[in-house]
């Protein structure tokens, strides 16, 4: 049995022939019709989740492993809003959701009705497309209708750039009237054939010219998913000793000679070095980049050409010193400059330095007392092999930032809009989605933040979650101005005396503690030999730990003071 409202039951089906195959709902009376058809069609898998915020990441995190469109779906009022933090998110993630908001009957709005709230184009300025049904659709025509518009939400989702976007459904009472599946023989199917983002002939050759002449290139890799394709292209123009490439944590791009760790190289890189680095031609591929180190350095520098290739529509002028919008994929813009190779000694001047660098980063770590940084170092080098490796932000990724690269993780970050929140959610998603090995290592803060992330049935076996509680916002104690007011303590790093032992207890989900580098080396083994009924929290404690004084001491004997 299905819900009777035939426009509901036609936009499942569109659903299912768009191949859409997992809906994940929040619970709520306004949803019915849609929680009814879509649990009661088994081509769909259906969760819930009560918490919409926790909801909408964990969906993100599934759509963001299977790369295709995760419905989320709530009754109306706040709810929806609740979703705001995850879509916004995916929005800069370019990961696609279709987002199925319940509403009350149009005629309701702002006249006092309860759990009612103007919900049309709620999320207008980060979503890729806003679309409203015809409510209690029921002449053919318009049927059509809301059938054309349910498709095309879905191939935007899609297409070209994925992303979000959003069906609004005002339902009239009653709610929960059902029959038997209708056979539908005059949907509105509306299919899309995108063509592919590619580079003209003429701007192949203008863009060749120009590379084949500067003796100075840059190439710097933002936040990426893993891409064979990529990496070989990658790797035969690293062999150009005219290109440098250096790349972040979460590029998970490599090639040889390649340089990792964009925080700890540009660190060493003196004033007085200025002319040895800079570029000519600056190339940046991929999404969000990290590193303040990098903008702060290129923008100082401000090379001659800065290339933006990326398949969006807007360039980021993030440098500025942008030159060209190259529209296209990372692959597709890589063979264009592949089979050219210039004289110069630049590629071994960046190298040179990251081998440098790494060889004293070794030699600090050896040495180094407990704290988040020596923490780090035994998390990242413990992590098994072929995990896919989610990261927190503030704290997190920046001390990933400080450590080489495993070709044999995938790393993940909501990069997006980078906040805190939802950095547990996604990482559950992604690993419901997968059945790989998933780690999330996160900040007290982040975690406590995202704590419903553990109110949910459907937490993974294969989820891991390491928690280092430095006793409140570590990214306050580390960034340049915070500490210099009154208010650092309170208003900034917010700090705390909490702990995860007793949030682990509620959920049921097994717990331990460490406080000490022999302790943590020892558990993290069991962490990942064990097999847990439910994620277990390992939560590291460094809290005690002048953890900004140990980072300024390494910063200053990476540079050689």
């Amino acid at each position: 049995m299905v819900s009777n409202k035939e426009f509901i039951q036609r936009l499942v089906k569109v659903c299912e022939i768009k191949h859409i195959k997992h809906v994940v709902f929040s619970p709520g009376s306004r949803n019915a019709p849609l929680v009814i058809s879509f649990v009661e069609n088994p081509n769909f898998e259906c969760i819930t989740i009560p918490d919409e915020r926790v909801a909408a990441f964990f969906a993100m995190g599934m759509a963001l492993h299977l790369d295709e469109p995760v419905i989320i779906c709530c009754t109306s009022g706040s709810a929806a809003l609740n979703y705001a933090p995850a879509i916004v998110e995916a929005y800069y993630q370019k990961i696609p959701l279709l987002v199925l908001t319940a509403d009350r009957p149009i005629e309701w709005i702002d006249q006092g009705a309860g759990q009612t709230m103007r919900q049309k184009n709620v999320y207008s300025n980060y979503i890729k497309g806003s679309f409203e049904l015809i409510q209690e659709a029921q002449q053919l025509q318009d049927l059509r209708h809301n059938d054309r518009m349910v498709c095309e939400a879905i191939n935007l989702a899609n297409n070209p750039c994925k992303g979000p976007v959003h069906i609004n459904v005002p339902l009239s009472e009653p709610l929960y009237g059902v029959v038997e599946p209708k056979e539908f023989d005059n949907l509105q199917m509306v299919n899309a054939h995108p063509s592919d983002i590619s580079i003209r002939e003429a701007e192949r050759e203008i863009i060749k010219s120009i590379w084949k002449k500067a003796e100075r290139k840059l190439i710097i890799f933002g936040q990426s998913k893993p891409n064979k394709q990529t990496d070989i292209l990658l790797e035969k123009i690293a062999q150009d000793p005219s290109v440098a490439i250096i790349s972040e944590t979460c590029s998970n791009r490599y090639a040889t000679p390649y340089n990792p760790c964009i925080d700890r190289l540009i660190t060493t890189i003196k004033d007085g070095d200025v002319d040895t680095y800079k570029p000519d031609i600056v190339v940046s591929l991929g999404d969000a980049v990290i590193s303040k180190k990098i903008k702060a350095m290129i923008r100082k520098y401000h090379p001659k050409e800065h290339w933006y290739v990326n398949e969006q529509e807007q360039a980021q002028d993030t440098f500025l010193a942008l030159t060209k919008h190259i529209r296209s994929t990372e692959s597709a813009f890589l063979s264009v400059i592949s089979d050219l190779k210039t004289d110069s000694q630049y590629s071994a001047t960046w190298h040179d330095k990251h081998l440098n660098t790494k060889s004293r980063h070794q030699a600090f770590i050896k040495q180094c007392e407990w704290s988040d940084l020596l923490a780090f170092h035994h998390i990242l080098k413990t992590v098994p092999a072929n995990t896919d490796l989610h990261l927190g932000n503030s704290s997190p990724i920046r001390y990933a930032q400080l450590f080489d690269q495993r070709q044999n993780l995938n790393y993940f970050c909501n990069r997006g809009v980078s906040g805190i929140d939802g950095s547990t959610s996604t990482a559950a998603g992604a690993a419901f989605a997968s059945n790989r090995m998933t780690t999330i290592v996160t900040g007290d803060m982040a975690f406590f933040y995202d704590s419903n992330a553990l109110w949910n049935h459907h937490l993974p076996k294969n989820l891991r979650i390491v928690m280092v509680n430095n006793g409140g916002g570590g990214i306050f104690k580390i960034i340049p101005g915070p500490k210099t007011t009154n208010q650092y303590k309170e208003f900034f790093a917010t700090e705390q005396q909490y702990s995860a032992e007793y949030i682990a207890k509620a959920f049921g989900c097994p717990y331990y503690k460490v406080d000490e580098a022999y302790n943590l080396s020892n558990y993290l083994k069991m962490f990942y030999e064990e097999d847990f009924d439910k994620p277990p929290i390992l939560e590291v404690v460094t809290s005690h730990v002048e953890n900004e004084k140990v980072l300024g001491d390494y910063f200053e004997y990476l540079i050689g003071g």
